[in-house]
């Protein structure tokens, strides 16, 4: 491909609410005008999207039909435009044309999740438009992404988290009876420990704990290797461990609700953005019951380590929102016996806007305040950057 009119600089990094974000679009002006190319411009944009799609199947005599209907709806968030340069505009070389926009402060945050025939988006991006008259008009878009900024109490919670938790800790705690054949029932108990907070700022790390006890069915005592069921897991990589997302999609005429599992921090051994896992185990113990000559055997192992969650806070707008919740799943053998509990998590953002700078004085980046905190991170699939589901309009 050879020389561009047209090329766009922005630094593609997470953008915080309320921020200044600047760019500038360098111009061949002799190639633009051997182009064609009338005038240039910028569109800042963001919209949400939500497509559902439901299989309806009726009976017509002996066959059976089916009907896919699709409902969806978009509306706009974000919209702002800026001229950037027009014949009349200097005529040879390169030119920088600088351009910069105020994020308002109450958008949502991006977000992007396609499950179960439902589909549901928030995104933004910058076009460059340059305007040609008799053909096509030149195009470059950049989609990035975005967050709201941190409240105070959140800053507050992630300082305390990075500074390393010192503070009061809330356990969910259940417990369940399993068994293999008939007979008396075995008890699990399973309690996941994390910091007493209401809320948890994204890319923050945070410790937690995890305590599974066991304890065999009554009988006799014998030795520990005849009373093997329910064994506990010996390290994570045995644990399900997730974080499950709760989407609800609107069109107005339709809803539907869908589950995601959107982090595994089990089954592999190791988490995301997890520390080392450290495991400890009790040295069984004998419990007698109240028949005499019988008993149980408890058994109880304790984990530890921490993880740093970056996604997409926990939000709620008319067409989409989400939550999360923790699941903890710990697998038997037998059918049915998987012990399985879940333990909502509010998660908010862990960034403060940025203090506004003229673009005067250059790009603005988070390397330059520094911030207190990390620098924003913000998990998004693939499919959210290929900005698809974008209403590019020629406005």
């Amino acid at each position: 491909m050879g020389p561009q009119a047209i090329s766009l600089h922005f630094p593609n990094r997470v953008r915080v609410c309320g921020e200044l974000i600047q760019g500038h679009v360098e111009l061949d002006v002799p190639l633009a005008l051997k182009d064609g190319i009338e005038a240039v411009r910028v569109k800042l944009r963001g919209s949400i999207y939500v497509e559902i799609t439901e299989t309806r199947h009726t009976n017509n005599g002996q066959h059976r039909q089916s009907h896919t209907d699709t409902q969806r709806r978009r509306t706009e968030v974000l919209r702002a435009d800026a001229s950037l340069w027009t014949r009349g505009g200097p005529q040879t070389g390169l030119v920088n044309l600088p351009f910069q926009f105020h994020l308002p402060a109450n958008l949502p945050p991006s977000f992007h999740s396609s499950v179960h025939r439902r589909k549901g988006i928030i995104s933004y991006a910058i076009e460059i438009v340059a305007d040609r008259r008799v053909k096509m008009n030149r195009r470059i878009a950049s989609v990035f992404s975005l967050v709201p900024a941190a409240t105070p109490q959140d800053l507050v919670y992630q300082q305390f988290l990075l500074q390393g938790w010192s503070g009061e800790w809330k356990a969910v705690v259940h417990e369940d009876k399993i068994r293999r054949g008939w007979g008396d029932y075995s008890v699990v108990k399973t309690k996941l420990v994390m910091p007493a907070l209401a809320t948890f700022p994204i890319s923050t790390p945070f410790p937690f704990r995890i305590h599974i006890t066991t304890e065999t069915k009554p009988g006799p005592e014998q030795k520990l290797s005849n009373l093997s069921f329910p064994a506990p897991p010996l390290n994570f990589s045995q644990l399900e461990f997730t974080l499950i997302r709760n989407v609800y999609f609107r069109t107005g005429k339709r809803s539907a609700h869908a589950g995601e599992t959107v982090l595994f921090l089990g089954e592999t051994g190791d988490s995301p953005g997890s520390a080392t896992h450290l495991m400890e185990a009790d040295p069984p113990e004998w419990i007698p019951t109240r028949v005499k000559g019988k008993g149980v055997w408890r058994r109880t192992v304790h984990m530890q380590s921490t993880m740093s969650l970056s996604v997409p806070p926990t939000c709620d707008t008319p067409l989409l929102s989400w939550d999360y919740v923790f699941r903890l799943r710990v697998p038997f053998p037998g059918i049915g016996n998987d012990v399985q509990s879940d333990s909502a998590v509010y998660i908010v953002p862990g960034f403060a806007c940025p203090p506004t700078q003229s673009i005067t004085s250059g790009v603005l980046t988070y390397a330059d305040i520094p911030p207190p905190g990390p620098a924003p991170t913000l998990d998004l699939p693939p499919a959210y950057w290929a900005g698809e589901n974008h209403d590019w309009d020629d406005q």
